[in-house]
Parts: structure tokens; C-alpha cells; sequence
């Protein structure tokens, strides 16, 4: 604990006073013999948040509430993704990211403000570097109409979007998730690429448009068929074309009472180059769970150009 107190310090910059709060930060819950984060991770998260919504509502005195929402979404959206592949040694063993990671630096940030006697200013100050590049107001200005559009669309209808990204060779894949359901995937030589045709894919394939006294208005229809009929079937017919082992299917999850029982189904493809990973959407039988998800891989592998 000693050393990794010495090195987040020499990551801040700074030193602690009180080092039980950097204790207390690294420690994870399933250490028995310590307090575990979770309380100043519950404080870091909306520290962060505040201090993010501070330093824009003081730089851009002219910007409406809608854009400085914008500005705290994004940073806090790229500070998901830049931990979303990284592991860190902690305080009772190793985590794995993106969910420890994240809680871990949240919770650093609250001992951090906590540390300099709750002073806002100067913990984002210090904590700030950790944080850049941010995005800043040319960025969100010039952002993809996509991006934005489907965010937006999603917001207004109380949906939630999730994109995940996945390395494929020296390509990434970007796959857009609306409430857990899988709707898209586009891959790229660059991750801003894959985002980008990720959500247009994604925004064409739930939107639908009309013409209206007030112009052309979105439709979203979420409950649009997204999967392709018979995937599973036509996964093994191309493994078979490409002389690729037979897809192996898990079942990840189970739920519901006995008399609506739902399954979630994944699907794993052993390639020459790569192994490629699909979970399929939520299901009442286990052989359409298991054709959601050969269609999600299915559906990646067009995309990618194997297919």
C-alpha cells in the first residue's frame, strides 16, 4: 500500500496530508481489512462532475445550458472510454476496468478534495491533468451530426445508448447498444471513425422521417426488428465456406419467473487472426437468444469485411 500511495501521488503531483484517505481510495470492498472506497466514490463522482461543470460554466460565460451539457457529457463520455481498457493494481489484488478503474479514480479525486479542505478550485487545479485532453466548445461544435442526433433522439424517448468498442485486427469496432439491445456495428482504422459510422448506421436503422408543417420530425421506432432471420444458420454456413471452427454458443444469462423465463445467449468464432465475442439481446426461448446473438456476429463480421 505503500508504494501505491507514493505512486498516485507522483501521478497528482502532489502530496497527501492524510494518507488514510489514499488508503481508503485504493481499497477495494472485497478487502476485509480495510474501509473500502465506495463512500468517497460516491463523493468523486459528483465531485468530478462539478468541477468539469464549473470550469466550463466559468470559460464559456455565452453558452446556453443545452451546450454546457453537451461539454459535461462528452468529457465524461471519453473518460469512460480512455478506461475502458486498462487494468490497475489496487489495495487487495488486481482489478479489472472499465467499472473498478473508473470508481478507483473517482474515488482518488474525492480524497484529493477532501485532503485540500473541500476546496473545488484547487483540486481541479491538480486533478485536472489527469482529465486532458478535454473536449472543448470548437469540438462539440464541429461534433458529427450523427453522434449528436442519436444521443438526442434516444435521450427524448428515455433510452439509453452504449456504444463498445473492440479491437479487430488494426481495426476498431464500434457497436451501438439502446437499452442493451444491439443495433449496429461499424469498424475502422481509428476509433472516431468506427464511432461515428457506428451511430449513422445505428441513427438510419431506428429513425424513420416524415414531412410535417414544422419540417422533417424523428420517428424513433425501438421495437423495429433488429436482427437478421435465420443468422444462426447462416453463421455456420459461412464458417463452413471460410473452413472456420463451428461458432460455440453460451447461455450468460437467465431470468424471470417459470412461466416467462428469458435468456441472454453469446456466441464465440475462433479466427486464423482473431476471436471475435458477440452477446445477442434478451429472449423468451434459448434458441432465439442463441440466434441473436449469431445475428450480432454475424452482423460485425459484414462490417468488417469477412463476411
Amino acid at each position: 500500500m505503500e508504494d501505491s500511495i507514493k505512486a498516485v501521488e507522483a501521478l497528482l503531483m502532489y502530496r497527501f496530508k492524510n494518507k488514510k484517505l489514499l488508503e481508503e481510495a485504493l481499497t477495494h470492498s472485497s478487502c476485509t481489512d480495510g474501509v473500502s472506497y465506495q463512500r468517497l466514490e460516491f463523493l468523486g463522482d459528483n465531485v468530478i462532475a462539478l468541477a468539469i461543470s464549473n470550469f466550463f460554466y466559468l470559460n464559456y460565460p455565452e453558452v446556453d445550458a443545452g451546450v454546457l451539457s453537451r461539454l459535461l457529457a462528452a468529457n465524461v463520455f471519453e473518460f469512460l472510454i480512455e478506461v475502458d481498457e486498462e487494468d490497475m493494481v489496487v489495495y487487495g489484488g488486481q482489478m479489472k476496468a472499465p467499472k473498478v478503474l473508473a470508481d478507483i479514480v473517482e474515488s482518488v479525486a474525492a480524497a484529493l478534495y477532501i485532503d485540500l479542505g473541500f476546496n473545488l478550485q484547487d483540486m481541479w487545479m491538480i486533478f485536472r491533468h489527469l482529465l486532458e485532453p478535454l473536449v472543448m466548445l470548437d469540438v462539440i461544435m464541429a461534433e458529427p451530426q450523427p453522434i449528436t442526433a442519436l444521443y438526442e433522439a434516444c435521450q427524448k424517448n428515455g433510452k439509453q445508448v452504449d456504444i463498445q468498442y473492440r479491437r479487430n485486427g488494426d481495426r476498431t469496432m464500434a457497436s451501438v447498444f439502446v437499452d442493451g439491445a444491439f443495433v449496429a456495428s461499424r469498424s475502422s482504422d481509428t476509433k472516431e471513425n468506427a464511432k461515428l459510422h457506428a451511430a449513422e448506421a445505428a441513427l438510419a436503422k431506428i429513425t424513420k422521417f416524415k414531412s410535417c408543417d414544422t419540417g422533417p420530425q424523428a420517428i424513433v421506432d425501438f421495437n423495429a426488428a433488429m436482427e437478421i432471420d435465420g443468422a444462426k444458420h447462416k453463421l455456420n454456413e459461412l464458417c463452413n465456406k471460410k473452413r472456420w471452427p463451428k461458432p460455440t454458443y453460451k447461455l450468460e444469462q437467465e431470468s424471470g419467473p417459470s412461466h416467462d423465463r428469458r435468456y441472454v445467449s453469446s456466441v464465440q468464432l475462433e479466427l486464423p487472426d482473431a476471436t471475435l465475442f458477440a452477446k445477442g439481446n434478451e429472449r423468451s426461448k434459448v434458441k432465439d437468444s442463441e440466434n441473436s446473438a449469431a445475428s450480432v456476429m454475424f452482423g460485425d463480421l459484414q462490417k468488417s469485411g469477412y463476411a
